[in-house]
């Protein structure tokens, strides 16, 4: 069969209209700018918004981080029973003058140092997850925690408690 009888046949079952061969098919427009765009602008959106609501979830989690430290419970409200576990959990004691610990050596354990009378076998070494020792440091000061052993230093404490003399 020819080309020509093939598409006769096709014309002839198709349901739909053939446009004639001598009407125009308009053409297609171009994109507009704004359309072109578009896509690039969404996406730019997006991670604006995701920036935002980053920066908004940090700022409300500091928050609360910091309206917990205010409420963190004095040792005077606290019940006797609970002054009684306090005292249990933070058994360990000494008093003397806090330092950073600045010693680069192999034997340096502890992020500062209770000096105490006695010369260096006195020394504590302290080390607290708990609080910020930096804030004690050239005071003299009784500190309160447990006692760990150490092959390196004589002393190393976790300290959970210091009271400033």
């Amino acid at each position: 069969m020819s080309e020509v009888k093939i598409m006769e046949e096709i014309n002839l079952n198709s349901s739909q209209p053939q446009p004639k061969t001598s009407e125009q098919l308009r053409a297609v427009p171009d994109k507009t700018k704004f359309a072109k765009i578009l896509p690039y602008f969404i996406v730019l959106v997006i991670v604006g918004l995701g920036i935002f609501t980053g920066l908004v979830l940090t700022s409300v989690q500091k928050a609360k981080a910091q309206n917990q430290q205010a409420k963190s419970i004095e040792e005077e409200e606290l019940s006797p029973q609970q002054q009684e576990s306090f005292a249990q959990t933070f058994r360990d004691e000494a008093e003397g003058t806090v330092e950073k610990n600045d010693d680069l050596d192999k034997y340096a354990q502890g992020t500062h140092k209770l000096l105490r009378p006695g010369g260096e076998s006195q020394t504590a070494y302290l080390t607290s997850s708990v609080l910020d020792l930096d804030e004690y440091v050239g005071k003299k000061v009784k500190v309160f925690g447990e006692t760990f052993g150490s092959s390196q230093v004589g002393w190393l404490m976790d300290v959970g408690k210091v009271e400033v003399q």
